[in-house]
């Protein structure tokens, strides 16, 4: 897995994120690797993903880990109750998802590795032969 739960701790105290998991590891785990998930869903046209995401520690990218920390911690925050004021974890998932869309177009430089297309398809196009029909 890309994140642990350890790289959440920079993003959210752990007490907090204790309180909204109530010590439940497996809504963490779920949480980061629907994180994972969305962040390739948005780099998979350019990027090889699964090289991107198979890095572990310090050989991770940096910005990645952010914003897919903040990713995560958007989609345990929704388990929070209603009351909670949740603007500032909503404007950190925005950057980051605006972040991985700007990454996937290649409108903002991120040292990814590029994905390479080993085959490729050919298309044939055309038309039959115009026909000019008499009466």
């Amino acid at each position: 897995m890309f994140l642990a739960k350890a790289d959440l701790y920079l993003k959210i105290l752990q007490v907090e994120l204790n309180e909204i998991t109530r010590n439940d590891d497996t809504l963490v785990t779920q949480a980061l690797l629907a994180a994972e998930s969305e962040l390739r869903g948005y780099l998979f046209d350019n990027f090889d993903v699964d090289v991107i995401f198979a890095a572990t520690g310090a050989a991770r990218h940096p910005m990645l880990v952010d914003a897919c920390s903040d990713i995560a911690i958007w989609n345990l925050a929704a388990r929070v109750q209603a009351g909670i004021d949740l603007d500032d974890r909503q404007r950190r998932y925005e950057r980051a998802i605006a972040w991985a869309k700007a990454v996937a177009k290649t409108e903002f430089f991120a040292d990814l590795p590029r994905r390479t297309v080993t085959a490729q398809t050919q298309i044939v196009y055309g038309s039959n032969p115009k026909r000019s029909n008499y009466f």
